[in-house]
């Protein structure tokens, strides 16, 4: 039976950055969760697949945690990502989230060298699952 995640924005921490080639700093980093997406039976379980980001200027970073709960009856793992560019990323446990369980995602969007209308993909692929869980990423870069 397919598997589907159901993802939730969390927290929320934001980086400012010029040009320059340092890496941006981060803001209020270990922000709580608070909200989580399930791995269940049901297709019809998902709530939110679209982080929207609203309005920031380009170079700044915004990184926040999501919250991935198995909802199914055996442990998963999150097996492997995929992401259009290079200007997302995903942090992600390599151990298993067991039954129950609620395991943090950190999600980052870089927007150096972006200007306009952002949309942005991320799939997670579970050690159960055919399809992917996919997560979209929406910003507007000034």
């Amino acid at each position: 039976m397919r598997k589907l995640l159901i993802l939730s924005l969390i927290g929320l921490m934001i980086a400012c950055g010029g040009r320059s080639s340092a890496p941006a700093p981060e803001r209020a980093a270990n922000t709580p969760l608070q909200t989580v997406i399930g791995v269940g039976d049901s297709l019809t379980a998902a709530s939110c697949d679209t982080l929207r980001l609203g309005r920031m200027h380009s170079g700044e970073v915004i990184a926040m945690g999501v919250g991935v709960r198995n909802l199914t009856d055996t442990p998963i793992v999150i097996t492997r990502t995929e992401t259009t560019c290079g200007c997302t990323d995903i942090d992600y446990p390599s151990q298993p989230i067991g039954v129950g369980d609620t395991a943090r995602v950190e999600v980052r969007f870089d927007s150096q060298g972006f200007y306009g209308w952002q949309f942005k993909r991320i799939r997670l692929y579970t050690s159960n699952e055919v399809h992917p869980l996919t997560i979209y990423i929406e910003a507007e870069v000034e």
